[in-house]
This record gives C-alpha cells, sequence and structure tokens, in this order.
C-alpha cells in the first residue's frame, strides 16, 4: 500500500495565520472564520512562499499575522494614510474596504424592538432549548475589586493578577471540592461569580489530572467510552449551566435547559424523561456528569427543579436527588425573581433534600462599595426595608453629578424603549455622519448536530449575549466594553468616549493601547474606534489614556461544546443608557438610575446596587413603592442567615481561643 506523502497547510488569512503541518491545526484557524484563506503543499517551503507572497484583490477584515510583533506593526505606515470611503460589511467575502458604514443616523436606529416599551426581563422557560454561551467573555466585573492592591498599572500593562478569595469564600470551596451539595449566595458585589469562577478552575484542573492518570495507565478506551450506559461517570466530570443564555455568558456554559435536553419543560415529568431516554446525546450528558452547577438558579422556578430531579433520578437509576450528581447552585433571590412562575427553586420539593441548612451559605464580605452607609442602605434595601432617613438621602441623590472628563454616568431604565430612545437622541445631538460596525454572523451547528440557518444564528447571537448586530458610532460616542480585554486591564462594563477612527498601524505610531486577544487576527488598514475610557477613582490600577479596540469574534457553545454560532464584531456598545436587567453583574464607577418604570421585585436593588459609592450615584424617580421584595424570600432567608451568623460567631470564638492557647 503506498504511503501517503505529508503536507504542508498555509493559512494565509485565519485565526492564527502561518504555516501548518497537520489539516487539524489548518481547520482549527480556518472553520468559521470569514474570509478565511488556505491551501496545502507537498513542501513546507512552498507553503512558506505562497504564505510569504504579496497579496492582491480583498483583504478579508479580520485578517493579520499573528507572528508580527506591534512594534513591526506599526512601521511602514503612510504619511499620507486618507481613510478609504467605508461601506456595508455584510457577507462572508467582504471586499478590501468592507467592514464599516459610513451613515447617517436616524430614528431607526432602535430597530424593530423599540417601537415598543419592551421588558427587559426573560422567562427562563421561552428560552431557545439550544440556548448558547460565548467562551470570550467574562462578564462579572467584580474580580476586578477583589484583588490584593498592586499599585498603578506601569506602561507595559501588566495583568492585574488573579483575584484572592477571603476566607468565607475559601471554606465554600473546600466543601464544594469535598464533593458536599452547595447552595451559596449572598448580596451584590459579594464575589459570588469570583468563587464560581475558582470552582470551575479547581473542577477543571482536576478532571485533566484524572484523565491524565487514566491514560498513562494505558486505559483510553477507558476514557473513550466514559459515556456508554453503564460507565461511572468521573467525579470531577462537570456540567456548568445557568438559568438562562445572558446568564450563562457569565459563567461559560449552556443553559439549563440545553444541558438537560428539555426545551422549554412545558411537558409533565414522566413525558420529560421519556424524551430525555429517547435522546442518546441527552441521555449521555446526565449519564456522565458528575457534578453540576447552575448559576442564576433564583429565575428557575420549583417545578423545573422537580421535573430535573425526577429525569436524573430515572435516567441514572439512583435514589438520590439529581440521581446522586452533586449539585452546586448559585444566586441571590432578592435579584432575580423567576418569571410567571408560582415556585421559587427553594420552594421545590427536592430543595430540603439537596440542601441541609449547613449547606446553604451565604458571602457577607462586599468588595463593590467601600462605604458602610451605603452597604447598610443597600442590605436594607435588599430586604425591602428603608428607613425614613434612609429614603431622603437617597432622594437628596437626584442632584446631577458632573466629571472633569465630560463621560456622563450610564442611565439604567427599566424599559429597553427608554434606552433605545436615549442612545438615538445621545447620538444624533453629535455632529457629523455615523460610523456603523456591522456584525459579521456565522451559523455552526446546535447540540442535534443539525446545521443553523443564518437567521437563527443571528437571533441565537442576539438574545444571549450583549454583544450588538449593529454599531453606529460617531466621534463624542459614548460606548461601554462588551467583554474583558488586555488581561483584565478593560472589563466588561468599562466606559468611555470615542475620541479618534483611525487604523491600527496608526494606533501603534501614536503609542495607543493595542489590546490584542489571543489567537484573532486584524485587519491593520480599516478604521477602528479609539477610546478614552474613564479611570477607575475606587480600584489601585489605571488604565491607557488612548485604546483602539479592533473586531473580534465571539463563539456561541451548545451543550455539548460544539460551535454554534460566531459573531465577529468591535465589542462596544452604545452606553448613555442601560438596561437594569443587562446591567446585571456589572460594576458602574458611574451610573444614574431612573426607577420611574420599575416594576419587578428586587429590580431598583439592582440598579442602585451597580453603584460603587454614593457620591457617583444619580438617581431619578424613587418613591417608597417601587421598592419590592417578595416576602417569599425575606421569610425563607431570615432564619437561615441568623443561623449562619450565630455559627460564624462561634467559629470566630472558637479560632481566637485556638490562637490564644497555641501562644
Amino acid at each position: 500500500m503506498a504511503k501517503s506523502r505529508p503536507k504542508f497547510y498555509a493559512v494565509r488569512a485565519g485565526r492564527i495565520p502561518g504555516v501548518y503541518n497537520t489539516w487539524a491545526e489548518c481547520e482549527q484557524q480556518t472553520k468559521g472564520f470569514p474570509g478565511a484563506k488556505h491551501r496545502s503543499f507537498l513542501t513546507r517551503e512552498e507553503a512558506q512562499a505562497w504564505y510569504e507572497a504579496p497579496q492582491a484583490g480583498p483583504q478579508p477584515i479580520f485578517e493579520t499575522d499573528a507572528n508580527v510583533t506591534l512594534a513591526e506593526l506599526a512601521m511602514d505606515v503612510s504619511e499620507h494614510y486618507q481613510p478609504a470611503y467605508l461601506k456595508v460589511y455584510d457577507g462572508p467575502a467582504p471586499d478590501a474596504t468592507s467592514g464599516v458604514k459610513r451613515e447617517r443616523e436616524d430614528d431607526s436606529l432602535g430597530g424593530r424592538e423599540s417601537k415598543s416599551a419592551k421588558r427587559e426581563t426573560q422567562d427562563p422557560s421561552e428560552t431557545d432549548p439550544t440556548d448558547p454561551i460565548f467562551v470570550i467573555v467574562d462578564n462579572d466585573g467584580d474580580e476586578n475589586l477583589q484583588k490584593t492592591p498592586a499599585g498603578d498599572a506601569k506602561e507595559e500593562h501588566q495583568p492585574p493578577g488573579e483575584p484572592v478569595l477571603s476566607p468565607q469564600q475559601s471554606k465554600i470551596l473546600h466543601m464544594i471540592m469535598g464533593g458536599e451539595n452547595v447552595f451559596f449566595t449572598g448580596s451584590a458585589g459579594t464575589g459570588k461569580s469570583v468563587l464560581l469562577r475558582a470552582i470551575i478552575k479547581m473542577f477543571r484542573e482536576k478532571e485533566k489530572e484524572v484523565d491524565s492518570k487514566i491514560a498513562s495507565q494505558g486505559l483510553s478506551e477507558l476514557l473513550e467510552n466514559l459515556n456508554a450506559p453503564g460507565m461511572v461517570p468521573s467525579r470531577w466530570k462537570l456540567a456548568v449551566t445557568a438559568s438562562t443564555g445572558m446568564a450563562g455568558v457569565n459563567v461559560g456554559g449552556s443553559t439549563v435547559h440545553s444541558w438537560a435536553g428539555v426545551g422549554l419543560a412545558k411537558e409533565n415529568a414522566n413525558d420529560l424523561y421519556h424524551k430525555v431516554q429517547k435522546s442518546k446525546m441527552s441521555r449521555n450528558r446526565w449519564l456522565s456528569t458528575g457534578a453540576l452547577i447552575i448559576d442564576e438558579i433564583s429565575m428557575i422556578d420549583g417545578d423545573l427543579l422537580d421535573k430535573l430531579d425526577y429525569i436524573g433520578q430515572m435516567i441514572r437509576k439512583d435514589p438520590r436527588p439529581f440521581g446522586g450528581i452533586q449539585c452546586i447552585f448559585t444566586g441571590d433571590f432578592f435579584q432575580l425573581p423567576p418569571v410567571r412562575a408560582m415556585r421559587f427553586a427553594f420552594e421545590a420539593k427536592c430543595w430540603s433534600h439537596l440542601f441541609s441548612p449547613r449547606n446553604i451559605k451565604s458571602l457577607t464580605r462586599v468588595y463593590r462599595q467601600a462605604d458602610t452607609k451605603f452597604i447598610d442602605i443597600l442590605e436594607s434595601m435588599r430586604r425591602g426595608i428603608v428607613t425614613d432617613e434612609n429614603m431622603k438621602l437617597l432622594q437628596s441623590l437626584s442632584r446631577v453629578v458632573e466629571y472633569p472628563d465630560g463621560i456622563e454616568p450610564v442611565t439604567l431604565f427599566s424599559l429597553k424603549a427608554d434606552v433605545d430612545r436615549t442612545n438615538v437622541s445621545k447620538l444624533n445631538a453629535l455632529p457629523g455622519d455615523a460610523v456603523t460596525y456591522e456584525a459579521w454572523d456565522a451559523p455552526g451547528k446546535n447540540a442535534g448536530g443539525y446545521e443553523l440557518t443564518q437567521e437563527q444564528a443571528v437571533k441565537q447571537l442576539n438574545n444571549s449575549t450583549i454583544w450588538p448586530e449593529k454599531l453606529p458610532v460617531k466621534i463624542g460616542a459614548q460606548v461601554m466594553l462588551c467583554t474583558n480585554l488586555g488581561d483584565g486591564m478593560l472589563v466588561n462594563g468599562s466606559t468611555g468616549t470615542v475620541v479618534e477612527l483611525i487604523t491600527i498601524r496608526e494606533a501603534l505610531v501614536k503609542g495607543y493601547y493595542f489590546p490584542r486577544p489571543k489567537d484573532q487576527g486584524f485587519n491593520l488598514d480599516v478604521p477602528y474606534p479609539v477610546v478614552a475610557f474613564a479611570q477607575p477613582k475606587y480600584v489601585t490600577k489605571k488604565i491607557p489614556e488612548r485604546t483602539i479596540i479592533a473586531g473580534m469574534s465571539v463563539e456561541c457553545i451548545n451543550a455539548i461544546g460544539g460551535v454554534e454560532a460566531t459573531r465577529h464584531q468591535v465589542p462596544l456598545m452604545l452606553a448613555w443608557a442601560l438596561t437594569i436587567h443587562k446591567s446585571q453583574g456589572q460594576t458602574l464607577e458611574r451610573v444614574k438610575v431612573d426607577v420611574g418604570s420599575a416594576f419587578a421585585e428586587g429590580q431598583v436593588y439592582v440598579a442602585i446596587s451597580r453603584a460603587v459609592s454614593l457620591e457617583t450615584l444619580e438617581i431619578r424617580n424613587l418613591l417608597r413603592h417601587k421598592i419590592k421584595v417578595s416576602p417569599k424570600v425575606v421569610n425563607w432567608a431570615a432564619p437561615l442567615e441568623a443561623a449562619q451568623k450565630e455559627q460564624e460567631m462561634i467559629d470566630e470564638a472558637e479560632e481566637v481561643a485556638r490562637s490564644a492557647h497555641e501562644a
């Protein structure tokens, strides 16, 4: 049998252009990449020659040589560069000037959703059963505050480092790594997301360690067949899920509906069990999982939780809760209630079997705010209690706060229509024409292996991420970053003003900061926004004065880890205004809250708790009856919080006695 000759693959346009030895490596750089260019050759020399040859004709918007240094990128810039007229970027094969569109903006910017006062609270039961998640996004903001001080950032922009867990967080992590079911909660800004990421990281490391040991012992077949019926699941095989697609962005997981294979879950428990049993992929996910995370559990209603518990017991033939899967739930019932549901998750029949009182933990140290007065007000408001004195103080915050850099506070509204109207009005008030960056969306496959249509991919991306389908900007536009960049130098929620539209080459010549994500390329000749971000006042690091934000991609992952859809876009959004719903999980140093249209329990608390201090907080239309909380939640939480406080006092006394004895 003839031996096949080796091939070499040259990737001229892809995530990381270069020459590769295998097709698998080439495919990784080109699959789903807009305008990808690659060829195979019999020798490395031929591949390298084609890769290095001068290119003619159209260039993809996201192409660059990932091997070139930033210093080299800054060279060879024409002193007489004139920006080309920019056309619409709309399709898989953009021409040399594609990527953005210059147009005069009108009231159509708000789109079809701006025609009605659409409420932003999302019912998880109405989400698409294959709701995806986005692997590039790290969407909390509080981890930036939970760090040991490291001084101001230097010119080379050193990353701020990993958050350090508090003793309280460490104890919870220890319980979880010991195999216990745990529900941990806490008020806004107490580091729930920081702890959750630490848990996920530990599980991933343990799973790799076990897999490595099995493989090294010659048991690779066991690894390949772990999902087979009857196989014992890995203790460290972790499923990361959330109640909605938007919530899943924070944790790098799918919706629990998608993972469980239950779709909208409107059928009864037995019918759902048979539905899962008939799906090999869904059934194997249940059988192979050792631990299950559900983030924002407060938006899961009790009926759904009981259905999932029943499915787990039946599929796994195990009478323990969820069929013996370790359950790690987190969320705050005071912030995000289930929509149109009669029962909270803690009212589910399975809840008391899942979590004993000692396995329900509340994080109490607040990182977002430092002012004890503000923290006390928020803690009382969380429970629906506002004294006359505190109400008077909050209403006094209706004054205007001005900032010397001219960057306005983000206004939070309950209704999307108010957000659209504000952003459109502010943008139109700026002189000149707008430049619109139009996303390039590429469909992939869902968990069932079916190819999504273009329309389905766009809908999925719009529903589950804050990355905009269209981004209109002008010089002077106020924008917000939609992801973390520069190893934490800039975070999701950072706000600033667009000061220039120039190419990456020009930005580097001027010495601007270019946060370059790994494994992504750029077109060096397309003008991108340069943003002057507001300098953080309440954290130790200093961010660059000018930052160019280039287009990049975000992948939408289905329940089995495949790419469901990819969006290529500049990760910014207009930020004069934002919905309270989309501000969930963010820390905003400058914020104006308008609660005139607040309608849901916990909504006013969520909005006001985004602020880091009273001095940078503005509040409009605050009336006492707008501050709502569910009596069910208050009555359920009170004894648990009292018991935890008592136990912590006992633990503290024992620690003092132990230290005295050792001394």
